[in-house]
């Protein structure tokens, strides 16, 4: 559902229309890989200082994004947007250095594309106005007409790299996608636990299961937006991120339950997990 851009006038002459590293099926990668073998870890930045850079600048996108919607009645219409930023961000960071490019510019790009994909889009204009806007609110100064014109090309050119990387491919599934269905089948489950059933004192243990739905789910999206700011999406499936997001809401919420009971009804559900 989106229609790809046509990439900036120079793209092919920039560094950015360099060849792409090999990436691993499915854009997953190791543990390992992540904290030594990182495009920034080759030109000698830190993990650390990494992922402080990576997490400001998913932050930031975030921010940019809730300016952009804030045209809109609710806040949840900009959550798929936000998630889809941080994790276009996470993916820049897989095939670029943190010396290529200021992540804040990294962040307006992903952010103006995560918006594309969802069938939001925003014109350019829209969103410069946005940034200005966030960058008064941070007490940055305002870019200038002759600045934004810069910042038109540079944003096009990361937005230009991210199609590479993804290959035009949107069919994403997010973990949020997940959610219900995975708190559903827990729920029904967690009815018959007698670790449960003796906390509800009572009660109809599927009643009070059943209370627990929306708070669960509201808490599990904040849970999922929140690995999306680090490179919980670079290592699992997102099903499997919503499984954890599912059984960390529950131990949040139901302290009665130990989180080894919780992981093991997440793995009867679906072998997958294990």
């Amino acid at each position: 559902h989106l229609t790809p851009p046509h990439p900036p006038p120079d793209a092919m002459d920039s560094a950015d229309s360099q060849s792409l590293p090999d990436a691993p099926r499915g854009l997953r990668w190791t543990a390992d890989a992540l904290a030594t073998r990182t495009p920034s870890r080759n030109e000698g930045i830190a993990e650390k200082a990494e992922q402080t850079e990576r997490f400001h600048a998913c932050e930031y996108a975030r921010n940019v994004i809730r300016t952009l919607y804030s045209d809109k009645k609710s806040d949840a219409e900009s959550t798929q947007p936000q998630i889809l930023a941080c994790y276009y961000i996470q993916l820049f960071y897989m095939f670029r250095s943190l010396k290529h490019e200021d992540w804040k510019i990294v962040a307006v790009g992903a952010s103006f594309l995560a918006c594309k994909v969802v069938d939001m889009p925003r014109r350019m204009r829209g969103l410069l106005r946005a940034w200005n806007q966030h960058r008064v609110s941070n007490g940055e100064p305002e870019l200038g007409e002759e600045e934004q014109k810069r910042m038109t090309d540079r944003i096009l050119k990361i937005e230009f790299l991210l199609l590479r990387v993804l290959r035009f491919d949107f069919d994403l599934q997010l973990p949020i996608d997940y959610l219900d269905s995975l708190a559903e089948s827990l729920l029904v489950r967690l009815s018959k636990n007698e670790t449960f059933r003796n906390a509800c004192k009572g009660k109809p243990a599927v009643q009070e299961a059943n209370k627990l739905k929306q708070e669960i789910l509201a808490t599990a999206e904040r849970f999922t937006m929140d690995s999306f700011m680090g490179i919980a999406p670079l290592l699992a499936p997102p099903r499997v991120l919503a499984a954890g997001a599912v059984a960390l809401t529950t131990k949040y919420l139901r302290r009665e339950m130990q989180l080894p009971e919780i992981i093991k009804i997440m793995n009867e559900l679906d072998e997958g997990f294990r």
